[in-house]
């Protein structure tokens, strides 16, 4: 084999290493950053500062035009010893400061680069952000050291257990309800900051966030005194100090069991994690932790908690996952203060107590995972609830629709609904007063029956009619599942969309509907769309991406149709042929979705070629292009800015051209793939199919393709030495690495 060539000689096998897993809502895996920062150098040692001031520039997004304020920034880039992670934490501390000379000077020469006691030198830089922090967000960033390196840090999970614990102190003219937003402002800042680092599925809603180690390290540092985190990692097991007087304790998946009887030593403790086996003894209550706010458990044996639970006069903050509890004690009514109640894959539990709509404090109440279908009565005297039970289940009762017990909960922020198909007419579904609900953030409308009955689609599209969130709504995430219309609500069409103005995700699982709406193509802060399903529509015209605005002469003809669209899917329109989307657009400012920059297209079996107007010459912001099981698929022309390509299964593919700056490709079972031109970027390629007979001649096209990891059939394989006509197809290409399949089915 020729210089980086790697054969294998196996079935493929599962894929390798660690990916981490999810508990709790709270994800646990690995970082792989590295252990410190030198292992995260993207820098070569030797490599000009100059990348080190224009990581900075891009952090504050300024021009260096001043040669002194640019100077300042180099000798700050030595502070930081070129390491990426201190360069965007300085980046962002200056990026608060006024841009002038005596503000980058004062950071420039803080005494604090030289500040003794800290672990080690690396960690002056945070310092200095540190410092800069407000004391609020300062004890917001320090509890995120509860959760291991590389957990996930969920927005919803953490910013509740920050208010629980007192951290927040919303300004005088803000009721206590609005506490949440400014706990999710300083989550926010944390982001800015680069202190928390939003995880690479969720950089849109930034909603999920790990902690850099070395971050970590340092929170953990600062705060060594109140806080313990008691895990298993590589080197061993750490364990509770019990002469500590501690403020918070989180454990977290042991090899080691602890003993409730070490924890309940730790009697000032306001916060307490536990996601490990325990050992409990017969009479082990939670009365030994008077002082606690925030209570997350899960773990076998914990329903032996419950007699003992309403002890703890100052708990607001409940979270039960992953447990047998089958209730929840019957004067639960008496604990004012508690906030938010988490109750996640409690499968047991089938009932909640009467007495739980005296908590008048209760923002959250989620119950998902759990056997409960229905909610005590009275349930809208809880007027400060933000969030209701997922889903909340509609049951009709002769003339009578628990729906109107929505009514009065105006402060809701995240609601679903499940069930609508049972709504005869829309005036029930008037009573729950969607239309009244200004603060709505997140909406779900769901059918649960998998087939309509023929005569109530009409009945059901009426009813979601009748669901028409505010205008003067700040809704910014829309989902709509087995929704049974043919047309979907009269809000998504024409000027009616104006509901949805500050929508930003949609996603629309609409079996029925035969056509798109036009009124989508309007919404000004819409980033992402995903289509789950949408089998009946057959034709998608130009009025959906906004094209027909500029012929019809529309009062939005000024603006280009999905101005701020990212990220577009469409999935499972299996009888969709035709997309309309002429290429007429000169214009850069005409172009509808200008900022598109993620395109999937999955199971549109029947669709045989991508319009003009999506192929563009002006679509330059398009990085990414997903194509799966398009298997009447053509050709994919004219992507001026594609860099990653994803072909799979698309049968009747034949060519590839135009795609001058695709880098990365991945093609699997494309066995019609003859020609692929115009691809001079093109450096890395997977190629998956194993009824090849003979390597396609286009790998000859591709001459500055330096990787190829090829997976084939053994007798192509076993063709592929020195000197064959089919080793003259790849003897080009520096790193390879070789696969067979010992068997194969031509349809799997």
């Amino acid at each position: 084999m020729g210089t980086g060539a790697i054969r294998g000689g196996r079935a493929r096998d599962g894929g390798g290493g660690d990916q981490g897993r999810e508990i709790d809502g709270v994800g646990w895996g690995r970082s792989e950053e590295g252990d410190r920062w030198e292992e995260v150098a993207i820098m070569e040692a030797g490599e000009p500062e100059e990348e080190g001031i224009d990581g900075i520039g891009k952090t504050i997004r300024v021009e260096f035009r001043i040669d002194d304020l640019k100077a300042i920034g180099m000798k700050i880039i030595k502070k930081c010893d070129g390491l990426p992670l201190a360069i965007k934490i300085i980046g962002a501390l200056l990026s608060t400061r006024p841009q002038n000379e005596s503000e980058w000077d004062s950071i420039l020469n803080h005494h604090q680069w030289s500040l003794d006691g800290l672990p080690d030198e690396l960690d002056h830089q945070l310092y200095l952000s540190y410092r800069d922090l407000s004391p609020q967000v300062k004890l917001c960033f320090l509890y995120c050291s509860n959760f291991p390196e590389g957990a996930i840090i969920v927005r919803d999970i953490v910013v509740g257990m920050w208010v629980s614990e007192g951290f927040i102190h919303a300004p005088d003219q803000l009721v206590s309800h609005e506490e949440l937003e400014v706990a999710a402002r300083y989550y926010d800042e944390l982001i800015r900051r680069n202190l928390l680092q939003p995880i690479a599925n969720a950089h849109e809603t930034r909603d999920q966030c790990t902690m850099h180690n070395v971050v970590h390290s340092f929170a953990q540092f600062m705060t060594r005194e109140e806080t313990s985190l008691v895990f298993q990692d590589g080197n061993g097991f750490n364990t509770i100090n019990s002469y500590q007087r501690l403020r918070r304790l989180a454990i977290w998946p042991t090899v080691s069991v602890p003993e409730w009887s070490t924890l309940s030593q730790q009697g000032t403790l306001r916060t307490l994690i536990i996601l490990s086996r325990i050992t409990f003894k017969p009479n082990d209550s939670l009365t030994c932790f008077p002082n606690l706010r925030v209570l997350h458990i899960s773990c076998e044996g914990s329903d032996r908690f419950l007699n003992s639970l309403c002890q703890l006069k100052h708990l607001r903050y409940l979270h039960l996952e992953h447990n047998d509890i089958s209730r929840l004690p019957d004067d639960i009514g008496k604990m004012k203060f508690l906030q938010h109640i988490k109750l996640v894959n409690c499968k047991k539990l089938c009932h909640l107590p009467e007495s739980i709509v005296n908590l008048v404090h209760l923002r959250t109440l989620c119950l998902d995972g759990s056997s409960l279908n229905v909610l005590p009565k009275r349930i809208y005297e809880l007027t400060n609830l933000r969030s209701l039970p997922a889903p909340f289940p509609v049951h009709m009762d002769g003339d009578q629709c628990n729906l109107e017990e929505l009514a009065p909960l105006s402060n809701l922020r995240d609601l679903r609904i499940e069930g609508l198909e049972k709504l005869r007419a829309s005036s029930f579904a008037e009573k729950a007063m969607i239309g009244r609900k200004g603060n709505l953030r997140y909406l779900e409308l769901n059918c649960n029956r998998s087939r309509p009955v023929e005569q109530n689609q009409q009945a059901t599209k009426e009813v979601f009619d009748a669901l028409c969130p505010p205008a003067e709504a700040s809704l910014e995430n829309l989902v709509m599942s087995r929704y049974f219309g043919k047309r979907l609500p009269n809000w998504m069409w024409g000027q009616a969309s104006e509901a949805l103005e500050r929508l930003k995700y949609l996603k629309l699982d609409v079996p029925y509907c035969t056509q798109l709406p036009d009124g989508l193509c309007r919404l000004p802060r819409l980033l992402s769309m995903v289509i789950v399903s949408a089998p009946a529509i057959t034709h998608v015209g130009p009025e959906f991406q906004g094209s027909s605005m500029l012929v019809a002469g529309d009062a939005a003809a000024n603006s280009a149709g999905f101005p701020r669209l990212k990220n577009l899917e469409l999935n499972w329109l299996c009888r969709w042929e035709k997309w309309e989307w002429n290429g007429e657009e000169h214009s850069e400012a005409a172009l509808s979705m200008p900022v598109l920059e993620r395109l999937v297209i999955k199971e549109c079996t029947k669709l045989s070629y991508l319009p003009p107007g999506l192929a563009n010459s002006n679509r330059l912001a398009l990085r990414e292009l997903k194509l799966h099981n398009l298997t009447n698929l053509i050709s994919v022309d004219d992507f001026p800015s594609v860099v990653e390509l994803d072909l799979f299964r698309c049968r009747e593919l034949k060519r590839i051209s135009g795609l001058p700056r695709l880098q990365r490709i991945r093609i699997v079972r494309c066995p019609n793939l003859k020609m692929m031109q115009g691809v001079p970027a093109l450096g890395s390629m997977k190629l998956w199919d194993i009824s090849m007979v003979t390597l396609p001649e286009y790998l000859r096209q591709c001459v500055n393709l330096w990787h190829l990891r090829l997976d084939c059939k053994k007798e192509l394989y076993d063709s592929l030495v020195r000197g064959s006509s089919e080793w003259g197809k790849i003897s080009h290409i520096q790193n390879l690495i070789l696969d067979y399949y010992p068997k194969f089915d031509e349809d799997q």
